[in-house]
């Protein structure tokens, strides 16, 4: 999933789980894994970066993508920091839980940025990747993108209600 997406639940775990940004930023990168497992149809957008002939092709392909990704990803955050369901939340805890909920993108995105990534980054990345929903795509990148922008706006929504 995107980045808007992830955040919110982040920002909603750092709102409910007690302990400050510590235990909230290890519970967003788990929501991150979690979210992944739910079918959510970007899995082409990947394919047709990870397809690319070469690192240039990928990374010009990837790097457009992750700048408007992160843009509205923050777009988002800063729209729920105004939200009155989270205004008694401390910022340090809603951000680790921001952060965490995406960290899992950043070391796949960092992994893919070099040529040869240490055995150890590819690891991480692994386990990433098996957190991903493998079976039948239920969507298209068009309805996924859908999917995925109506659970951003029904997180805005209840962040507002």
């Amino acid at each position: 999933m995107f980045s808007p997406v992830h955040i919110p639940v982040g920002m909603a775990l750092a709102h409910w789980i007690p302990g400050g940004p510590i235990p909230v930023f290890c519970a967003g990168v788990l929501s991150h894994l979690v979210l992944d497992a739910i079918p959510h149809g970007d899995a082409g957008i990947g394919h047709w970066v990870h397809s690319s002939p070469n690192h240039v092709t990928k990374l010009q392909r990837l790097l457009p993508m992750v700048l408007v990704d992160q843009i509205l990803g923050a777009g988002v955050f800063f729209l729920l920091l105004s939200s009155p369901l989270l205004a008694s939340t401390g910022f340090w805890t809603l951000f680790a839980g921001a952060f965490g909920s995406i960290l899992p993108d950043y070391i796949s995105g960092f992994r893919d940025l070099l040529t040869k990534p240490p055995s150890w980054l590819e690891s991480i990345h692994r386990l990433h990747e098996k957190c991903h929903y493998r079976g039948k795509e239920p969507f298209n990148i068009v309805t996924g993108l859908i999917f995925q922008s109506g659970l951003v706006g029904l997180s805005v929504f209840f962040a507002f209600r």
